[in-house]
């Protein structure tokens, strides 16, 4: 089952989180993915999260970069550009998610790549997209977020201003989408024999996660507001803090049956009648008192507790999960979901696996690679060019 990909070689341009995370999951696919860097100004930004300055100790690179392998290439250079054009004559896709006009200045953009080998499939995944006024604009995850709205709606109502979450979300949606994004081309150029040209703006991909909230804005009329952990559906329907440092359960109660079990749990039996909770009007009359009640008693409980107990009595629940209970897991562990992997200097690596689960076999297992180890491998062996000649370029700065 390994190297569904076989066959296919992705030259890959990319740094943070995005780019590298969609060659990963390529690369554990089956495909060669070669990542190109270079000490003049095209480092993996990533790789500077070391705790001292090896650049190969990065645990957020080594997890975003398994499988992909490492070249480097001066491409501020003219020979290091002809070189480029030499590997992605030899290659299916090219991929990138630096700023839109950073390769294009150095000749390498989408037309004169695609003038080199016609079927090449050229992927570009910059912030704002290609064209627009603002396609110049470097970005990061966090101010995506804030741009698409997001960040304004991922708060609670009476928050007096935009706190949101400060995870690079978008930076994760594009690295989910980006792969199929590339099957799909393969499988078209597989059918027609053509290449493609793919403008895949990663603040596309974070819109298209607030679909509904566009619709009700330009459909209704109505701005979306901040909603915080509540839903109109369900009362009580919020976040709890349980006993321990920031431990905390969610709770929603749907139904009249499970606010009857739930009051069981609180010891409260009573309320189940009270006609001021005894239906979901009166409930969400009253989330304030509901809120008082509920946490009164998770305060005094363990947040797995909290939620096996309100489990077994129907009611749903569930713990908010740190790292380290992710780690710990044990219906992620049963799913093999976190990978021990080898480093040769940081030891064993406990690392997610890409997130599908498929037949034994079919993904490749996860390897790490040092910066510049495959340098011989592309310049010599794809490229066909003599040993001295590499070393030759190594000692003007070309290859680094």
């Amino acid at each position: 089952m390994a190297g569904w990909l076989s066959g296919v070689r992705i030259v890959s341009f990319t740094t943070g989180v995005a780019g590298p995370n969609a060659a990963r999951v390529l690369a554990q696919c089956g495909a060669e993915v070669i990542k190109i860097e270079s000490r003049h100004g095209g480092i993996d930004s990533f790789r500077y999260f070391a705790s001292d300055e090896d650049l190969d100790a990065s645990p957020r690179f080594i997890e975003a970069n398994l499988n992909v392998l490492s070249a480097q290439l001066n491409l501020k250079h003219p020979e290091g550009v002809r070189l480029l054009r030499e590997l992605a004559a030899r290659s299916d896709v090219v991929m990138d998610n630096f700023r839109a006009d950073v390769l294009p200045r150095m000749g390498l953009g989408p037309a004169e790549l695609r003038a080199i080998k016609p079927d090449l499939i050229v992927l570009k995944m910059p912030g704002l997209g290609c064209d627009g006024p603002k396609h110049r604009w470097g970005t990061w995850g966090s101010t995506l977020t804030s741009f698409s709205g997001m960040t304004y709606l991922w708060n609670h109502p009476d928050q007096p201003r935009p706190v949101g979450s400060q995870i690079v979300y978008p930076d994760y949606v594009t690295a989910a989408l980006a792969p199929a994004i590339v099957i799909a081309a393969l499988l078209r150029r597989q059918r027609t024999g053509e290449g493609l040209y793919l403008d895949f703006a990663q603040i596309d991909a974070t819109a298209y996660m607030l679909g509904v909230s566009f619709l009700d804005a330009m459909v209704n009329g109505r701005e979306p507001q901040p909603v915080g952990n509540d839903w109109p559906y369900a009362a009580p329907h919020n976040c709890y803090p349980c006993h321990g440092d920031d431990r905390w359960c969610v709770v929603a109660v749907e139904t009249d049956a499970q606010w009857r079990q739930l009051c069981g749990v609180l010891g409260r039996p009573e309320l189940a009648d009270d006609p001021r909770y005894a239906t979901l009007a009166g409930r969400r009359a009253h989330l304030a008192e509901l809120d008082a009640l509920v946490s009164a008693w998770t305060r005094e409980h363990d947040a797995r507790d909290v939620m096996e107990t309100l489990q077994a009595a129907g009611v749903p629940a569930g713990v908010v999960a740190s790292g380290e209970d992710l780690y710990h897991d044990p219906h992620l562990r049963a799913r093999n979901f976190v990978a021990a992997v080898p480093h040769p200097t940081l030891g064993t690596l406990p690392l997610p696996t890409v997130p599908m689960r498929l037949p034994e076999g079919a993904l490749e297992p996860p390897r790490t690679y040092r910066l510049g180890e495959h340098n011989r491998y592309v310049f010599c062996d794809l490229l066909g060019y003599s040993p001295e000649q590499l070393a030759a370029w190594q000692a003007e700065g070309i290859v680094e």
